[in-house]
């Protein structure tokens, strides 16, 4: 299947920020042969075409990269959110005593359609049966790093690390080198999970060549403890132990020391922002502008749509830029065009994955973003860059190619029928509504 989109403002977010105002990509099966101005297509590229689009009044560019999420949690959305002590009355209860594979794999197909029509093509999932919400991705066309949660108590899905681990294996027997489906090893936390069995989590990404995430100084209570336990930070105890390294994604780092950030950047360890989540919470603000100075390779995640609600990085990125100049003072110290790299190219360096994602270049994935230019939020157009960070949302995405496979197109879910994935969910979802109204 070959093809052509033409005639629009591509921001191709490879090393040098190329752009083509009157730019074109040909697609050919899941990749992208050309990328450059409409009017230097090789003629041979135009021959036996399957498929060509005018793309005028629209900016292209990589479809965005959620790199921390927990779908399975929809259930949870608007539960509790203004109560101070949700997590222990609400989540960890329901979670262990009402949350199903069937209940997951409903809620995460709801929040990839979510995501699929907030122009988000790929994310990082850190949830339980995490083998069956791999399978559902698949059939959605959802590009995901796939990890199955590891926590030392008793949960939905297994009752110990062991057993978390031993689906974690599974999972990498059935996905190692598919397509659309990357494993990932998930421990929750360092204050959930045992040193010992974060040591196990990161031999089994080390012998795999695989990632792994966890949350890492998010909480009060986790930084209290370590204070008084260990004295020092859980950045500071999880170097001591060797356990900081150059495949961790570590989420939040709301509460990173000057010194905590010196042994992220000397690591080669990664954070994952989630400003949404974090200031919903009143949790505070990760420092990531100093991060990034230092060298720290920077995502941005949406969190499980029960911390963050929402499940599109336009409200992130937004976020990003305005809360951190606010900080700061310096309306000039966030630029838009440093805040889409963490949603694409800069993402995808996190993710190991910027030879096939995160730009487009010629040899990469076609996972490809169309917004329209159409909408009155979005005229004029003088900078592409900062109409993406500060006017664009969910309502201006157009058209989503993941692997060179249309999954939105016009607006509209390709795969499935969004009416029927609600009703779906709505009816699995009818045993945990009732209990969690008697909370």
């Amino acid at each position: 299947m070959k093809r052509l989109l033409r005639h629009a403002h591509v921001l191709t977010m490879d090393a040098q920020l190329s752009t083509y105002e009157d730019g074109a990509l040909v697609v050919e099966d899941d990749s992208l042969v050309y990328v450059g101005p409409d009017r230097d297509i090789p003629p041979c590229l135009l021959e036996g075409c399957d498929e060509e689009l005018d793309l005028s009044d629209t900016v292209v560019l990589p479809s965005f990269i959620n790199c921390h999420t927990h779908l399975g949690m929809v259930a949870f959305r608007t539960l509790g959110d203004d109560v101070a002590d949700r997590l222990k009355r609400f989540l960890i209860p329901l979670e262990n005593q009402c949350m199903t594979e069937e209940l997951a794999v409903a809620s995460a197909r709801l929040a990839m359609a979510e995501m699929q029509l907030a122009g988000v093509g790929a994310a990082v999932d850190m949830y339980f049966f995490e083998v069956a919400i791999a399978k559902a991705a698949v059939e959605m066309g959802f590009r995901l790093w796939a990890g199955e949660t590891l926590m030392s108590a008793p949960h939905c899905d297994t009752v110990d690390v062991a057993g978390g681990l031993e689906i974690s294996r599974h999972l990498i027997s059935l996905c190692m080198h598919h397509p659309l489906i990357v494993p990932i090893i998930a421990p929750h936390a360092p204050y959930s999970t045992s040193f010992e069995e974060l040591k196990l989590a990161q031999q089994l990404a080390r012998e795999q060549g695989l990632l792994w995430t966890m949350h890492v100084s998010e909480m009060d209570f986790e930084m209290r403890s370590f204070r008084d336990v260990h004295g020092t930070t859980p950045i500071g105890q999880l170097s001591r132990l060797g356990l900081l390294d150059d495949s961790l994604l570590a989420v939040h780092c709301i509460h990173a020391t000057d010194e905590d950030i010196q042994l992220l950047a000397r690591s080669g360890t990664s954070v994952v922002h989630c400003p949404g989540a974090n200031i919903k919470a009143a949790k505070g603000l990760a420092r990531i502008p100093v991060m990034r100075d230092q060298g720290v390779v920077v995502g941005l995640g949406t969190d499980g749509p029960s911390s963050g609600n929402t499940l599109d990085l336009f409200t992130q990125m937004k976020l990003y830029a305005i809360l951190h100049k606010n900080e700061l003072k310096d309306r000039t110290a966030i630029p838009a065009r440093s805040v889409v790299p963490l949603c694409t190219s800069e993402a995808a360096k996190m993710l190991k994955s910027y030879d096939r994602i995160g730009s487009l270049e010629v040899g990469k994935r076609a996972d490809i973003l169309v917004l329209g230019l159409d909408a009155p939020n979005m005229v004029p157009a003088y900078d592409p860059y900062s109409l993406i960070v500060y006017s664009s949302g969910v309502q201006n995405v157009r058209h989503v190619l993941t692997n060179g496979e249309w999954v939105v197109r016009d607006h509209r879910l390709t795969r499935v029928d969004l009416k029927a994935l609600r009703t779906e969910f709505l009816h699995i979802a009818e045993p945990f509504v009732a209990a969690a109204k008697r909370y």
